[in-house]
């Protein structure tokens, strides 16, 4: 399980259940568990602070590289 967090202000956005050992490139909504702070604007999901950390396209959102780091561990595939 992943939480996703701001690079900015380091708030808490979500939790994320990341399956597989790739990159963090997107987010599938049903994998998040749990939301934090992240606010929706349109197409865009931003942190508290201002920055834009996703870009929703429809069943995930697309992930603003630089814009946001996680912790946590990966689920290994089955």
């Amino acid at each position: 399980m992943l939480t996703v967090v701001c690079a900015a202000c380091r708030s808490k956005l979500w939790r994320y259940d990341k399956i597989g050992h790739g990159h963090v490139v997107r987010c599938h909504k049903a994998r998040i568990t749990k939301w934090h702070k992240a606010e929706t604007r349109g197409h865009k999901l931003y942190c508290p602070c201002g920055k834009p950390v996703a870009i929703d396209k429809g069943g995930h959102y697309r992930m603003i590289a630089g814009n946001f780091t996680h912790t946590g561990t990966k689920r290994n595939k089955r």
